[in-house]
């Protein structure tokens, strides 16, 4: 689901025309000044200062921003949701997918590269299937890096612990961008860290080691705080939350705030009740750094967007909706997302009049085989052999389907669980729960697992 896209601010094309055409209008006023008659020196200084040297070159067409095919009530009808996107071009103008150290890697066929070889580069953890359906139709030029390590953050926090891991990722990227344009020179440019629901785990882990190589990040209804052992309640209010366990994740939203990185978050009101929501964190967040949101007015879009902030490289958008759709519906903003980022670092375009590369064909273990990816997704469930509901780092998030036979992990070769539509919008924020007692040391109390 889509929401309609805002500018953000005129293009460098734009303003360099706008520029230009008062460097011209100088111009203008020279002539008139001078005459048809002999010139002064103090007039061909005007004249000099006023006519700046054009170089065509430099002279760039604005690059359209494309929007995803609309989910229309004849793909509802087909089956296909927000939970289960309609996947119209497969991988389009992108290469068949590549293997790598983590994950897989799809690069524009032709083109999206500077003259240098310089790629900006989306590595997106949690529902990558999804997303690409997305990023391959609006994307301008970025190569796509998908990843998922199925249910639950801390499987995301566990396999980004070491600290060499992410440089290794990084050199497996490259090393796919020399092997398909068979230059050496080929190399990252840009990074932009990616992740819906539970995939702010291995975002929030790669950051504690640091974020030199990291110039942005989107977070797609996925950040959850920790509640505050000292708070009698668990109420969602500023005072029962804390930022602990997010801290890099934090620092870098800082970071943007102050021009140095790009950090787009966006949350839904889906309320997990036991444990803080991201509508919560964001609250949290915003009250850290001092912000407050922009009201946008009301809208009958069930999941429609209702304030935001954007300050400098920071940009916090809030949506309503309460259910799984709405949850899964935040996998449609990486449009907005991309096209703010991609216009930042002015992203090469790719060439799209190229013949499309078919969906990722599954089930035979090559390596255009896409991992099993979560559906819906409401509530804690189990880590494999670890505490029930909780991440060793004491990162939390919203990890079970809402039918609870279908809460196994979805098969390997299976791109997105396919399935009914989400059930309808509640009519009631659900109970508060009662007052807990302060957890010990503030770590979370275990959850139930998804069969208790």
């Amino acid at each position: 689901m889509t929401s309609p896209r805002k500018t953000s601010g005129p293009s460098d094309g734009a303003i360099y025309r706008r520029a230009l055409s008062i460097g011209l209008a100088g111009l203008g006023l020279v002539a008139v000044l001078v005459g048809m008659g002999s010139r002064s020196k103090g007039s061909e200084r005007l004249e000099r200062v006023a006519a700046p040297t054009v170089d065509a070159e430099l002279i760039k067409p604005d690059v359209p921003e494309l929007e995803p095919a609309p989910l229309t009530d004849a793909l509802r009808k087909k089956g296909f949701h927000e939970c289960n996107p309609h996947d119209p071009i497969g991988l389009g103008p992108y290469t068949a997918y590549k293997n790598l150290y983590m994950g897989r890697i799809a690069i524009p066929q032709k083109g999206g590269h500077t003259d240098d070889m310089g790629y900006d580069v989306v590595i997106h953890f949690h529902g990558h299937s999804a997303v690409r359906k997305t990023v391959v139709q609006v994307a301008r030029g970025v190569a796509y890096v998908g990843i998922d390590k199925g249910l639950g953050s801390g499987k995301y926090s566990n396999a980004f612990q070491r600290p060499d891991i992410f440089p290794k990722l990084l050199s497996s990227i490259e090393s796919a961008l020399k092997s398909y344009t068979h230059d050496d020179g080929a190399h990252i440019r840009h990074v932009l860290l990616s992740a819906w629901s539970a995939g702010y785990g291995a975002v929030n882990e790669i950051l504690k080691h640091g974020d030199d190589r990291v110039d942005a990040v989107v977070l797609l209804d996925g950040l959850h705080a920790a509640w505050n052992p000292a708070h009698p309640r668990h109420d969602g209010t500023i005072a029962s939350l804390s930022s602990q366990p997010l801290e890099p994740t934090f620092r870098f939203a800082k970071k943007a705030l102050e021009g140095e990185k790009i950090f787009i978050f966006t949350h839904s009101d889906v309320d997990p009740v036991q444990y803080p929501s991201t509508h919560a964190t964001a609250d949290l967040l915003l009250s850290e750094l001092g912000l407050t949101r922009t009201p946008l007015g009301t809208t009958d879009d069930p999941f429609g967007e209702v304030a935001r902030v954007d300050q400098n490289g920071f940009h916090l958008w809030s949506y309503k909706g309460r259910n799984e759709a709405a949850h899964c519906s935040h996998i449609s903003h990486i449009t907005e997302a991309l096209h703010l980022i991609e216009g930042a670092w002015d992203t090469p375009a790719m060439d799209r009049n190229v013949p499309f590369t078919p969906a990722p064909k599954l089930g035979h273990g090559s390596s255009e085989e896409e991992e099993g990816t979560p559906a819906i997704e409401l509530e804690p469930v189990a880590e494999e052999g670890g505490d029930a509901g909780v991440a060793p780092t004491g990162i939390e998030t919203i990890d079970k389907l809402a039918n609870p036979a279908a809460a196994l992990q979805v098969p390997e070769a299976v791109e997105l669980l396919k399935g009914p539509a989400p059930k309808a919008e509640p009519t009631a924020p659900p109970a508060p729960p009662p007052a807990p007692s302060a957890p010990p040391n503030g770590i979370q109390p275990a959850l139930p697992r998804a069969n208790e």
